[in-house]
């Protein structure tokens, strides 16, 4: 992230800081500190179909979460780390890094909003949650800053305006064939609240992706219709949908190349709550930046279902289907195979006490590239156990 970025996002944060400390008389602080223990055994940890070993690994995840708030300014963040040693097969120790920011400041007919932070972890966690697309085992910091503009017109009826920044490098990424990649992206548009739960909105988009270390420049614009629907208190559904005309630009020497096409992507959320239990089915198709040095077409099906068994004793099971493709067909982009990943996650939950509480999970993943004829499977075990003493406040 260059020094231009940061002094953006912090010049933000600092504008929402300063309107706290003059309202400071009605603000309430509280911090939530964690620790947590965790043991892992994973079959195959770099899903690869060469020979390999069993691996097993342990965490050390110190947390603190905190939260601000005044009567009209919000903001909640994490600052957590991850001290992570693998054994067996994979030989590494590594640290991972999270520092969330939100923020939000309401006005008597607007909504002031940032999102963004750091994300430092390794290629084989938010990136394959994210594209589908397992990569070279590395670790990856990722900033993002996300601010938005909420202005009412009417009672019904709201403008919205927002930017989007992402950039991403990767330690050793040329050496193993991954890229730095950074996108901008902007977002404009109305919303409408056509009944009391009812809302529709339309977007216009346009995001800049750069991939400078393949000259690979690209450009999407398109636009983007929403229908957010609550049949009643305990059922939900969210439908989103919109073409991207997209233009890749790479740079040969002294030649340029340059390709055209066309994306419809959407994306579909519907969640039903009983008694005990809840159910929440997802479809979508996307596209997402990669270290692979272009954008990827991810269609992803997935359903998570959790049940509370008893007041202290909960069960999930988390399925997804990733099927990943690249969208550019120039450079690197039509050396791109279409490829395969499926994962499964039954997990438990217990809660101890009031400061204690375990989780264990299995999880179950596949990768398969049919023109490479690579298929590779991986079972993990783990099991963590938490430690978060009280909450500390002050204020109101």
């Amino acid at each position: 992230m260059t020094r231009q970025q940061i002094l953006f996002a912090g010049v933000i944060v600092g504008s929402l800081l300063g309107i706290a400390a003059r309202e400071t008389h009605a603000a309430e602080w509280s911090a939530e500190p964690s620790i947590s223990v965790r043991g892992d055994y994973n079959s195959n940890l770099l899903l690869t179909e060469q020979p390999h070993d069993e691996t097993w690994g342990h965490w050390l995840s110190p947390g603190m979460k905190f939260t601000g708030s005044t009567e009209s300014l919000e903001i909640g963040g994490r600052a957590a780390a991850d001290f992570v040693s693998y054994y067996g097969g994979q030989k590494s120790s590594f640290t991972n890094l999270y520092f969330p920011l939100s923020a939000k400041y309401r006005g008597e007919r607007d909504l002031w909003s940032f999102d963004g932070g750091l994300t430092r972890d390794n290629t084989l966690m938010g990136e394959l949650q994210r594209t589908g697309v397992v990569l070279a085992f590395t670790q990856r910091n990722l900033w993002t800053a996300s601010p938005s503009w909420t202005h009412n017109l009417t009672e019904q009826a709201a403008l919205v305006v927002g930017y989007q920044f992402s950039d991403a490098t990767y330690e050793n990424g040329l050496r193993l064939g991954l890229v730095d990649y950074e996108t901008h992206g902007g977002n404009a548009g109305v919303s409408y609240q056509i009944a009391d739960k009812s809302q529709v909105s339309l977007m216009g988009i346009a995001t800049l992706f750069r991939a400078p270390q393949v000259n690979l420049e690209t450009k999407i614009f398109g636009g983007q219709a929403s229908l957010n629907h609550e049949f009643s208190e305990t059922f939900s559904v969210k439908l989103e949908a919109g073409p991207r005309f997209i233009t890749n630009v790479q740079q040969s020497g002294p030649q340029s190349l340059s390709d055209h096409t066309l994306v419809w992507v959407a994306n579909a959320t519907i969640r039903k709550q009983f008694e005990r239990t809840s159910i929440t089915f997802d479809a979508s198709r996307d596209i997402n930046p990669s270290g692979f040095g272009l954008l990827i077409r991810t269609d992803r099906i997935g359903v998570t279902i959790a049940h509370q068994l008893t007041e202290n004793l909960s069960a999930s099971v988390t399925g997804q289907t990733f099927v990943a493709s690249g969208v550019a067909t120039l450079g690197s982009g039509a050396l791109f195979p279409q490829q395969r990943y499926m994962s499964a996650q039954p997990k438990l939950t217990w809660k101890i006490n009031d400061w204690w509480g375990a989780e264990a999970w299995y999880s179950y993943g596949r990768r398969e590239v049919d023109s490479l004829n690579v298929t590779a499977m991986s079972s993990a075990v783990s099991v963590a156990v938490t430690y978060t003493p009280a909450k500390f406040s002050v204020g109101r």
